[in-house]
């Protein structure tokens, strides 16, 4: 079945974001079609996918572009772009996200924080992440 074209158009930045292209990011921006805060159907923005991707330049790239780092979805009950770096063990951009105001107590998926998803591991990176979220945001 092929793909709608609003929902490809719709889509692209996030595509753009979960490939690493800085690139295409400013130009889909720079066209003025695509918002950078926008959800798309699974309640994720730009930056949940640069920050999946692991994509660091990308990430902070849309952080200074003004992309919200506690963007979540409500209605979908969706994770932060924090509790994403929080379950990819990315301790950089969990700093990244924590030194640009990341809210590491912003309730997601099955009730889960951020915070709460690094204390409940005791292997030495999760150990490390939370004592980040801790320097960062203490209780």
């Amino acid at each position: 079945m092929p793909m709608d074209d609003d929902w490809f158009e719709k889509e692209r930045l996030h595509r753009a974001a979960a490939d690493g292209d800085q690139e295409e990011l400013l130009r889909l921006l720079a066209a003025g079609n695509h918002a950078l805060g926008a959800f798309d159907d699974l309640g994720r923005t730009s930056l949940h996918y640069a920050v999946e991707g692991e994509h660091y330049r990308v990430a902070e790239w849309l952080i200074l572009q003004g992309a919200n780092v506690n963007a979540h979805d409500e209605a979908t009950i969706g994770e932060t772009p924090l509790s994403l770096a929080v379950q990819r063990d990315y301790p950089e951009m969990v700093e990244l996200l924590l030194k640009h105001g990341a809210d590491p107590d912003i309730t997601g998926w099955m009730g889960n924080t951020a915070r709460m998803r690094a204390e409940r591991r005791k292997d030495d990176d999760g150990k490390a992440i939370a004592a980040l979220i801790q320097r960062y945001r203490p209780h």
